[in-house]
């Protein structure tokens, strides 16, 4: 039973990152309907490039728990959801140009993510191997 749950959790996982890769990377929305009418060098546009990478930071962490036997440290999967979120901000200035709002949140993501690693870093640092 355990085997068709991962088997789900699979395909859900790859069609997370496909579907992200798809919005971050694809200049228009003509692929999924319910984006189609959306003009490029909108607002609009450049968030959902934004969840874009969201959705491929969630189904990377998704496979990757499926296939780990570690537990996947909670700061660990903050740095990824911000990373890709990053990943799908830039992928909008390239195709919808650069906005106001989009280039203060962009500079916040990368605070946010700087501050993220020096904080795992800092604790990864403090854990103590001696058994």
């Amino acid at each position: 039973m355990t085997t068709f749950f991962k088997g789900y959790l699979f395909l859900v996982g790859l069609i997370s990152i496909i579907m992200g890769l798809y919005g971050m990377f694809w200049p228009d929305f003509s692929w999924y309907p319910p984006f189609e009418s959306i003009e490029r060098g909108t607002s609009l546009s450049n968030f959902i490039r934004t969840i874009s990478g969201v959705f491929v930071a969630s189904g990377y962490i998704l496979i990757r728990f499926i296939f780990s036997s570690s537990k996947v440290q909670l700061g660990t999967v903050l740095i990824y959801l911000v990373a890709f979120m990053l990943v799908g901000k830039f992928s909008g200035f390239l195709y919808d140009g650069f906005l106001q709002h989009d280039v203060i949140a962009f500079c916040m993501g990368v605070i946010t993510l700087v501050s993220l690693l020096a904080i795992h870093r800092h604790r990864k640092s403090l854990l103590n191997y001696d058994l």
